[in-house]
């Protein structure tokens, strides 16, 4: 049982490139990512990655967590980049 969770853990991992990609080559800003809805599962990701690693104290569980917050925190960052490049603020 444990494998099959670090199966499905890696590649829910892999599945953030996607979603990466296609906000970085938006043309508009990535206007249609939601941002408080990345931002509630970076937080959310994080509480995971906390209790992953100070209570269950499961590595493999927590190498899953790590890589949720990492792909979150991701697709979260470069929206913010794109919406910035997208939308210059004013002088």
């Amino acid at each position: 049982m444990s494998a099959l969770y670090a199966l499905f853990g890696v590649l829910f991992v892999v599945g953030y490139v996607p979603q990466v990609l296609a906000v970085w080559r938006s043309r508009n800003g990535a206007a249609d990512v939601s941002l408080p809805t990345w931002g509630l599962w970076c937080a959310s990701s994080t509480v995971s990655l906390l209790y992953a690693h100070f209570v269950s104290g499961d590595p493999n569980y927590t190498l899953v967590c790590l890589g949720n917050v990492a792909g979150c925190y991701a697709v979260t960052s470069v929206t913010v980049f794109r919406r910035l490049a997208h939308f210059p603020q004013p002088a």
